[in-house]
């Protein structure tokens, strides 16, 4: 069974299932074989210490404390600047989403991670009705529980509901003025050594 995340906005509150659009699916892909002389097909490998060939799958990365045992991110707690514990954001999952509107100027500075389309079985069209009024919504996405998630937001297309993930960026404002300057290219005056003398011939 899917999984489901609970929305709610002005009282109006949906159940929808986030699926995540593929990017291959909208831009398509390309890949690159290789073979070798006997046509048999090569894998990439990494090569260690100038002796051992890892394919790929033979490394992974781990977390060691002060002894050098393996330590389980479950068993790690996030703190501050000050060296507090700080709580965990819940996953969208573990309880409703409360959306706020957002403006236009907030979505566009998102630096966008991935794309969900939501699956509503019920009270999809009342929501359209509200998105399709050009309103935004903002939430914070995290697919599971940890120390930080993602700023989120709902729109619509018409017909299906999106969900934006990524982090906000903060561009700075530079002017209004065009502070471009043109290029001056000096003219180099002629010195006596260039002149021509017609009296040498």
């Amino acid at each position: 069974m899917a999984r489901t995340a609970e929305f709610s906005i002005n009282g109006l509150s949906i159940v929808a299932e986030l699926k995540k659009v593929d990017r291959k699916k909208i831009y398509g892909w390309s890949s690159v074989e290789v073979y070798d002389e006997n046509n048999s097909k090569c894998k990439i490998a990494g090569l260690a210490e100038g002796c051992y060939i890892l394919p790929s799958g033979s490394t992974s990365l781990v977390t060691l404390n002060t002894k050098g045992e393996v330590v389980s991110k479950r068993d790690m707690v996030g703190l501050d600047a000050d060296g507090k514990p700080v709580d965990k954001v819940p996953s969208v999952y573990d309880r409703t989403v409360m959306l706020r509107e957002a403006t236009v100027d907030e979505y566009l500075s998102l630096s966008v991670k991935s794309v969900y389309q939501l699956n509503i079985a019920e009270k999809k069209e009342d929501f359209l009705k509200v998105l399709n009024t050009g309103k935004i919504f903002y939430f914070v996405f995290n697919y599971r529980e940890d120390y930080e998630g993602d700023d989120a937001f709902l729109l619509s297309n018409g017909n299906k509901i999106f969900a934006i993930t990524g982090m906000l960026s903060e561009p700075e404002f530079v002017g209004l003025q065009d502070n471009e300057q043109e290029l001056v290219v000096e003219d180099t005056e002629a010195t006596d050594e260039d002149d021509f003398d017609f009296a040498m011939f």
